[in-house]
């Protein structure tokens, strides 16, 4: 058993004085070294992640610009469709226009050519019966314009 003499109380204050050096030389920058330690490694995460959280918001901004971008030009090309099938449509009706009034000048052109052909034939069959009586008759003919 223990027994409790004049001995246990420097046994006492040398437990204390050591428990005293220990926590001043051992025990405090053991628990700071700890603390640094632990603050780095949680703050190199927490860095870490701030530096994810702002690369991820680039990215996003990123894709959003790009999609953007792609609708744009989605929406230009579509515009410069259009304005070539309307300029299309306005060359096929000037076209049109233009091959209508071609014709219509070449219908005009032919029916002069007809009526003037039709009246050098008559003028033609005239002279050539004028010509055919003569020589029948032997004397000639009287005109009969």
């Amino acid at each position: 058993m223990i027994s409790l003499d004049g001995s246990i109380i420097p046994a006492i204050v040398i437990f204390l004085l050591l428990i005293a050096v220990l926590n001043r030389l051992l025990y405090k920058p053991l628990t700071k070294v700890l603390a640094e330690r632990e603050s780095r490694t949680t703050g190199l995460v927490h860095q870490a992640q701030e530096d994810l959280d702002h690369h991820l918001g680039l990215f996003e901004k990123y894709q959003a610009s790009i999609k953007s971008a792609r609708m744009e030009g989605y929406r230009r090309q579509e515009q410069l469709r259009a304005e070539a099938q309307k300029r299309r449509v306005d060359v096929l009706a000037q076209s049109r226009t233009a091959a209508e009034q071609l014709i219509q000048e070449a219908r005009d052109s032919i029916r002069l050519q007809v009526e003037t052909a039709k009246h050098q034939l008559t003028v033609d069959a005239r002279d050539m019966a004028q010509r055919i009586a003569s020589a029948i008759l032997g004397r000639p003919a009287p005109d009969s314009r």
